[in-house]
């Protein structure tokens, strides 16, 4: 079934995972967290003490090593399958009340303001001073109405223009990039529904490959939608139906992807290594007895 493709267990899995690992802790030291305040790398529920330009460091070096690895492993499935923004775009799909849509959409942004600033901070803390806010929260308000603009206004200008894996995975040269693609044109009654469910603008999946197409499936679901009422099947499909989200394209990529992804593992270590250490902080000196 195609609307298997946008409620993919993997997108939710994810999600879930992502809003549940900051208030995992063990010992007073979280699965993972930048701890600024403490001048501290956690992971696994170890704790690495490091200055505030090796947290920068560490986040950049993560930032890019993921961006790069899950682009030549994965591809354009992250979108689908893993980026938040097609959860909204199910939301969308599900919820046709205007006000009910925005709330949900709101509640969705701030919980994943709330989870993505729980990882430079203590989700505990964060939570029970809330209401006192401090920068903290004022950073959680600002990444609410953030991702309540891309989600409900923005997201075709963002995915198209500004996200950055969208950028990366549109400037590889990877051969036969798995898209959608329109069959059947004889069986099309030209509804529309495809173009209008499309996350991005001016979009039409029936005039062939578009780099833009986010993966996220929309299009597949609404065709559905219309032709099983005709006792038909889709008109919009995958283009290679035999790949997957651990086939994505070429051997080789896989094999840079993944060196990629070793090497960032790599600089980490390299970044934490004490003798680089341009401060000395005290606070931690309970990690070293």
């Amino acid at each position: 079934m195609a609307k298997k493709q946008i409620l993919a267990p993997t997108l939710l899995v994810t999600s879930c995972l992502y809003i549940l690992f900051p208030w995992l802790s063990f010992n007073n030291v979280h699965l993972l967290m930048f701890n600024f305040e403490f001048h501290r790398f956690e992971f696994f529920f170890m704790a690495f003490e490091a200055s505030t330009h090796q947290l920068i460091y560490i986040i950049v070096a993560l930032f890019v090593g993921l961006l790069l690895g899950l682009n030549l492993t994965i591809s354009r499935f992250f979108c689908g399958y893993f980026c938040p923004s097609s959860i909204a775009s199910a939301i969308a799909l599900k919820i046709k009340n205007p006000f009910i849509h925005f709330f949900t959409i709101l509640c969705f942004a701030f919980v994943l303001a709330f989870s993505t600033i729980s990882y430079f901070t203590s989700a505990f803390d964060l939570l029970l001073n809330f209401t006192k806010f401090d920068m903290s929260s004022i950073f959680v308000g600002i990444l609410t109405t953030a991702f309540t603009s891309i989600f409900l206004v923005f997201r075709a200008w963002y995915c198209s223009i500004l996200c950055p894996y969208f950028f990366v995975s549109a400037i590889l040269p990877q051969e036969e990039k798995q898209t959608f693609e329109f069959f059947d044109k004889d069986s099309c009654i030209s509804c529309e529904k495809c173009v209008k469910n499309c996350p991005i603008d001016d979009l039409d999946i029936k005039e062939g490959f578009d780099i833009r197409c986010v993966q996220c499936g929309l299009c597949e679901v609404a065709c559905e939608s219309v032709m099983e009422k005709f006792n038909k099947t889709s008109l919009i499909t995958k283009k290679f139906k035999n790949r997957n989200i651990f086939r994505s394209f070429s051997q080789n990529a896989y094999i840079l992807g993944i060196t990629i992804l070793v090497l960032m593992i790599v600089l980490i270590f390299y970044i934490l290594d004490s003798s680089f250490l341009d401060n000395c902080y005290f606070v931690n000196k309970s990690l070293y007895k």
